[in-house]
């Protein structure tokens, strides 16, 4: 969603660079509030019935991406041993190589987004980066049929 919204030119409804002006005489006042709305409808589309029910009545984009990040930032733990379990589990059996290699891409994609990387720029991340790639090579090779 945050890469729609980027493409949009929307992102900061949601991560608060874009405030509310505070005074509804502001020449920006109705904007921001048509933008916010805007924002406001593509999250409650992209919500399942029960997740927009617990967020009908919150009428800013920044507090129900909060609400919602928080909510999910709490199960991230079970949802990284999910994915860690699904990937040690997975077998290439009758899939092609690149099918193989598909899930498990999927797979290794959402577990950096649940568990991603420091921002760190010191040359310390590089080691990180390198032996993830080297573990992600081994994970995709142990499985393969000879």
């Amino acid at each position: 969603m945050s890469r729609v919204l980027r493409a949009k030119n929307k992102l900061g409804f949601i991560n608060g660079t874009l405030q509310k002006p505070k005074k509804t005489t502001d020449p920006l006042y109705d904007a921001w509030e048509q933008c916010n709305d805007l924002v406001v409808s593509w999250l409650h589309i992209s919500l399942n019935h029960s997740l927009k029910s617990s967020v009908a009545l919150v009428d800013n984009a920044a507090q129900i991406w909060n609400e919602l990040k928080d909510r999910f930032t709490q199960q991230n733990g079970h949802r990284i041993f999910q994915l860690k379990r699904a990937i040690s589990g997975l077998q290439q059996d009758n899939d092609s190589i690149s099918v193989y290699f598909g899930k498990l891409k999927t797979l290794w994609d959402e577990l950096i987004i649940y568990d991603p990387m420091s921002d760190c720029t010191c040359g310390k991340l590089v080691v990180l980066l390198d032996r993830y790639q080297r573990d992600c090579v081994i994970q995709f090779l142990i499985p393969c049929h000879p």
